[in-house]
């Protein structure tokens, strides 16, 4: 199963009743803006008939797609909330409540094959450093890390401050404590300084990318069309610095 056949199943299944986002529409509105990003991780998940023990820091519904993709995976989630434990449970997904701002991992030293830890580093309030030496403790020797942030040198944000306004949210937004996923986004990224940060940590980049909605999903129907979106990510689809969120992969 495609994560797009995955995401017209959610949007038809009546017997979910707890969504990330507050409601349905909400919900699917929000996986099929990162369907490119979503395609993207899967691919970078290995295949292997051993039972590997996965951790996916921030839980969505990519996280029990990738249950069902790989059922006799050790798939583990943690998330700031147990909104999501019901959903989980019905999979086999083991779920942990947990504060990311005490940049403390609640796992034993070399617990996970794989790490994933896409769109939540920018939320956290405390030093990426700590977290992502964190991420390494937990991390098997032969262990894979899939990152993604942000990156705050996309072309939407460079047009904001061409117009004198900021990249960031609103400051009120971005330092809420009340938000059920955490802050807003406190810090994002640019390529070099994110690689820079895994490298402190002696984490070995294995390969970056620069990722975007793909513009060729609206035309296929995956997502909606809107001719000013389509326009904006057609043109972001030829300079890879201007995409919007920065994947890098790593080993110990």
């Amino acid at each position: 199963m495609t994560i797009h056949e995955y995401i017209d199943q959610l949007e038809q299944d009546p017997s979910i009743s707890t969504f990330i986002e507050g409601d349905r529409d909400a919900e699917i509105t929000y996986v099929r803006s990162s369907l490119s990003r979503f395609e993207r991780i899967a691919r970078s998940v290995p295949n292997s008939d051993a039972p590997l023990r996965i951790l996916d820091i921030g839980t969505t519904p990519f996280t029990l797609y990738l249950k069902q993709t790989h059922p006799h995976y050790e798939v583990s989630t943690l998330d700031r909330t147990d909104l999501m434990a019901a959903r989980c449970e019905q999979v086999g997904v083991t779920l942990k409540s947990c504060n990311l701002d005490d940049a403390i991992l609640p796992f034993d030293d070399e617990s996970f094959d794989v790490v994933i830890f896409t769109e939540v580093l920018e939320h956290i309030f405390a030093p990426p450093s700590d977290i992502l030496r964190e991420v390494k403790r937990i991390m098997r020797p032969s262990g894979k890390l899939i990152l993604g942030v942000p990156n705050i040198a996309r072309l939407s944000e460079r047009i904001r401050l061409l117009l004198g306004r900021s990249p960031l949210p609103a400051a009120d937004h971005q330092m809420n404590k009340d938000w059920q996923h955490g802050h807003g986004h406190i810090h994002e990224y640019t390529r070099n300084e994110i690689l820079g940060l895994c490298r402190g940590v002696d984490l070995q980049p294995t390969s970056v990318s620069m990722l975007a909605v793909n513009p060729l999903d609206m035309i296929r129907g995956r997502m909606k069309f809107h001719w000013k979106q389509f326009l904006y990510y057609s043109i972001v689809s030829l300079f890879p610095s201007f995409r919007g969120c920065i994947h890098v992969e790593c080993c110990k």
